[in-house]
């Protein structure tokens, strides 16, 4: 379980804040270093009951997410005895086959001295964005580079010596690097100086000339003398102070590396990623939110969305806000439309108008030539007529041409200048005789004579008429002919005038 703690710990601290960027290339760093050693007399790398302390110095650039490079200089002291292996004085090994250098002192062979590295090395983030953020507060590294060592080196073995050592060096290892502040940041270390030279500990193959192996180093017996080089691996603690000056191109606080909004308008309060403290998380900030404690929206300035006139759809929604109370309304928030005409029911005056009907104001047909008959129905949308000749003007002209028919006198024969006239009715019944109609023929006199005989001579005329319409195509089931005599009359008959305009034929659409 503290396992487990620890790993989640260790992810957590890795979300924050850490320094050195692009804008800060430059750093230099203090270490203190522990170096520990492996070589022909036996290892120590995990011995930490054995500090040998060391400074180093240490100068870093930032070249890009993923590298720096960094260069490392420093010194320590370095030492080892074996006590237990091949070379301890006492364990049957090959200190003891030849004769110790001094037996009275009962110690295994050794070596000390000053130990100097210099090295140019390229690290290795691991927090370039693939694994951890760049800006994470504990970022591991890796390191490797080239360099030299140098020791001046003081063995006791079979015999004691001094002897300085240089040698080119390989360099590797790893770390973990935390933020301490903007211009701090703390470095733990491990890495392995490699000087490829098996003489800085002043043994080597032929120190032990002729030796078989014989618990070698305890007893394992690993063979002859170690071949391999020897190596140091050296620990170290420090601070690295990041050189430069962040760029902070609106002056938040928050260096633009880091600013999520670097446009921040002068003055105004940011949170850690340098943008504007939104207190109610709408998404709209503060200074620009006139409802900063309330979740708004941007379009109404960060205020939440209201309903004006209670009709369920809020504002934003509401094609009609002012819709009276009451009122039921579609989604749009406008009152109900149920021909669809674009005029609302609470104005509609004609609620029922088929789709796709051309309305008024008022959500009515249009009606051009305004004869009460709706253009989508009017035959002749553009002349005035009745509604049962389907807006057709056939009675207007019925009657100019009813006036121009003429008898002979005193009987039911037509002159000759009627005949034209009729024509002209038949042209039009025959015009409009897809529209249903009835065509009544009213005959009429004046009052000269019987009234008796005035009436039947008016049938007769009527009658004439009729018959005239049937020749000519007209289907006798539309006609039909009567004679009023001398009733009805227009005019008076006192007057050779009046009388004159009561001698007349009545064509009635019906």
């Amino acid at each position: 379980m503290k396992k487990i703690n620890l790993v989640v710990a260790f992810m957590t601290l890795a979300t924050a804040l850490f320094a050195q960027t692009e804008d800060s290339k430059w750093n230099v760093g203090l270490h203190l270093n522990s170096t520990h050693y492996q070589g022909d007399l036996g290892t120590e790398y995990v011995n930490f009951s054995d500090i040998d302390p060391g400074l180093s110095l240490s100068l870093g650039y930032y070249l890009s997410p993923t590298f720096d490079i960094t260069v490392k200089a420093g010194w320590s002291y370095a030492d080892f005895m074996d006590e237990n292996g091949t070379y301890g004085f006492g364990n049957k090994g090959y200190s003891d086959k030849i004769g110790y250098y001094n037996k009275n002192s009962k110690e295994g062979w050794k070596f000390y001295g000053s130990f100097m590295n210099a090295s140019a090395n390229l690290k290795l983030k691991l927090n370039n964005g693939w694994l951890l953020k760049e800006e994470a507060k504990v970022a591991p590294f890796l390191i490797g580079g080239i360099g030299a060592t140098r020791i001046n080196s003081v063995s006791v073995t079979n015999k004691k010596s001094e002897d300085t050592y240089s040698k080119l060096t390989l360099y590797y290892g790893g770390g973990l690097k935390f933020h301490l502040s903007e211009r701090l940041d703390m470095v733990l270390e491990a890495g392995i100086y490699n000087p490829m030279s098996d003489v800085y500990d002043g043994i080597d193959k032929t120190t032990a000339a002729g030796w078989d192996g014989t618990n070698h180093r305890g007893k394992e017996g690993h063979g002859d003398v170690d071949k391999r080089n020897d190596r140091f691996l050296q620990y170290s603690i420090g601070v690295t102070y990041n050189l430069g000056k962040k760029k902070d191109s609106d002056q938040d606080g928050v260096a633009d590396i880091k600013d999520k909004c670097p446009n921040t308008p002068s003055g105004v309060a940011v949170d850690e990623d340098g943008c504007p403290i939104d207190t109610d998380g709408d998404g709209v900030a503060d200074y620009l939110d006139k409802c900063p404690k309330v979740k708004g929206l941007s379009k109404l300035q960060g205020c939440p969305d209201k309903d004006d006139d209670n009709d369920g759809v809020l504002n934003l929604a509401d094609k009609c806000p002012n819709t009276p109370a009451g009122v039921k309304v579609d989604s749009n928030g406008c009152p109900f439309d149920s021909d669809n005409d674009g005029v609302s029911n609470l104005a509609d005056k004609c609620p029922n108008t088929p789709a796709g009907v051309k309305v008024d104001s008022k959500g009515c047909p249009i009606d051009t030539d305004g004869d009460g008959v709706a253009d989508y129905l009017d035959k002749c949308p553009n002349e005035a007529g009745a509604a049962k000749t389907n807006g057709c003007p056939i009675q207007a002209k019925l009657n100019e041409f009813a006036k121009q028919i003429y008898f002979n006198t005193n009987k039911a024969t037509l002159r000759g200048e009627s005949y034209a006239i009729l024509n002209q009715i038949v042209e039009i019944l025959k015009k409009y005789s897809e529209q249903k109609y009835n065509v009544l023929i009213n005959g009429y006199t004046d009052s000269v004579g019987n009234n008796q005989y005035n009436k039947k001579l008016s049938e007769r005329r009527a009658a004439t008429v009729k018959n005239y319409f049937i020749q000519k195509g007209i289907s006798a089931s539309k006609l039909e002919s009567r004679g009023h005599g001398e009733a009805n009359p227009i005019a008076t008959n006192k007057t050779k005038e009046g009388r004159a305009k009561n001698r007349r034929t009545e064509i009635i659409v019906k």
